[in-house]
């Protein structure tokens, strides 16, 4: 069964992720994953006023992704200190897509 997430929802999440992350002062920048952590990144950009990057940085950027799926994602960026999800699907056993608010109407079923 699909998970949607409203906007409550995520505001939730993505306010305790953007205070994890201004809380770790090591993290200088902020890069989104193409597709899904573009939009999760911008808004923790405005939230923790830190910049967004197109170049990540091992040591000091906050690589960030809307969900931790099957861990492939994840596995090609471990050579970064700070990997971030708004959702381990299998910490929350959740086990069809995850459809957020945002991307309702662009949804074939």
């Amino acid at each position: 069964m699909d998970y949607i997430m409203g906007y409550n929802d995520y505001h939730k999440r993505i306010k305790k992720l953007a205070g994890i992350i201004k809380r770790n002062k090591s993290v200088k920048d902020i890069f989104g994953i193409p597709r899904g952590g573009l939009i999760p990144a911008a808004h923790l950009s405005y939230l923790t006023n830190l910049p967004l990057t197109g170049n990540p940085k091992t040591d000091s950027t906050a690589i960030i992704d809307d969900c931790l799926d099957s861990g492939a994602t994840a596995h090609s960026f471990s050579n970064f200190k700070h990997f971030y999800v708004l959702i381990d699907k299998q910490e929350e056993d959740i086990k069809g897509w995850i459809i957020f608010f945002w991307d309702k109407e662009f949804v074939k079923k």
